[in-house]
């Protein structure tokens, strides 16, 4: 839930900001993002069997992607909305904080799945099968 609700102060921000003052791409990018968002959050609040793997790869894959899209120097001006380079329109404080929550929630969103397979997998009685059983390579 909280990388639900620090993906929406992001969000927030952009509408704050306007929504010309970013690229098309990175307009759609971010609603494609929100549906991803939805459903492995959706899949985490039901306990859903893969809902690891979905914070792992929509957790650490947001971080990643906001990460390039607005704390680096533009590369790719089209697919970027840097707060570092110019024009950065209407970036303010609260963009940053916004970003930077927005990234840190993906880690930590990330980090649990990872930590929940970890979890998962030293509970798994079929993990334990004795190394002389045929078949097995240990």
């Amino acid at each position: 839930m909280t990388f639900a609700i620090g993906f929406g102060v992001h969000g927030l921000d952009h509408l704050r900001r306007g929504m010309d003052a970013s690229p098309m791409s990175i307009m759609i990018g971010g609603n494609v993002q929100a549906v991803l968002v939805a459903v492995a959050v959706l899949m985490t609040m039901t306990h859903r069997y893969r809902a690891p793997e979905a914070a792992i790869g929509i957790g650490f894959g947001s971080a990643a992607v906001f990460t390039y899209a607005h704390l680096l120097p533009t590369f790719w001006a089209d697919y970027q909305d840097s707060y570092i380079s110019l024009p950065h329109t209407n970036v303010t404080w609260f963009s940053w904080l916004s970003a930077i929550t927005e990234i840190g929630a993906g880690l930590v969103y990330g980090c649990v799945g990872v930590g929940v397979l970890r979890a998962r997998k030293s509970t798994d009685p079929s993990a334990c099968l004795d190394a002389s059983s045929p078949g097995t390579n240990r």
